[in-house]
């Protein structure tokens, strides 16, 4: 006897805004996301945020913007919302229309293995500069640069800052202990 094929509904981006709750569209899939973030979660996506965004806007010449959870709307069958995003070509308007040049996920226990797995294998493929995997329980920051031929390394750092350039005007030393001070 043969087994039954799973029918597996496909959506889209205009399906995506029409729904309530917390959903990601991954390659035409909805995907329900967590509960909402707990207070340390929320209070390091604030602390990094506010730290990198204090430092693009004192950057000479340095025209990005920092944002959190905003949706990525990855043409048509996939939206993606990730925790902190550095965005350099522009206002993105409702939903952010082009890679970001820094993404950074907080990783819990319900999201840490599609951020380990799923989104760095996106964020890789669509171009995502630098990749932040921050672990609230360790306090540490992994960073991920894209290299020569679009594939994620394991970035140097300390244990108390992490520094990322993007161009000769965008440059960023976050110091982890800030990052965690809450």
């Amino acid at each position: 006897m043969s087994e039954a094929i799973r029918y597996q509904p496909r959506y889209t981006a205009d399906n995506y805004r029409s729904w309530d709750g917390e959903w990601e569209l991954w390659d035409g899939v909805a995907v329900n996301m967590s509960p909402s973030p707990t207070f340390d979660h929320q209070a390091i996506a604030t602390s990094l945020a506010a730290e990198l965004r204090s430092q693009v806007r004192n950057g000479d010449g340095c025209h990005c913007t920092v944002v959190t959870e905003l949706d990525w709307q990855i043409g048509d069958a996939t939206v993606v919302r990730p925790d902190v995003s550095v965005l350099c070509e522009g206002h993105p308007g409702q939903f952010i229309s082009y890679p970001p040049t820094v993404i950074a996920e907080i990783l819990s226990p319900s999201t840490e293995h599609k951020d380990r797995t799923a989104k760095r294998d996106l964020y890789e493929q669509q171009g995502v500069r630098f990749y932040l995997l921050i672990d609230p329980k360790k306090k540490s920051i992994e960073i991920l640069s894209l290299n020569e031929v679009g594939k994620y390394q394991a970035t140097p750092k300390t244990d108390q800052s992490l520094s990322l350039q993007w161009d000769e005007d965008c440059r960023v030393e976050i110091s982890v202990d800030a990052v965690f001070s809450f």
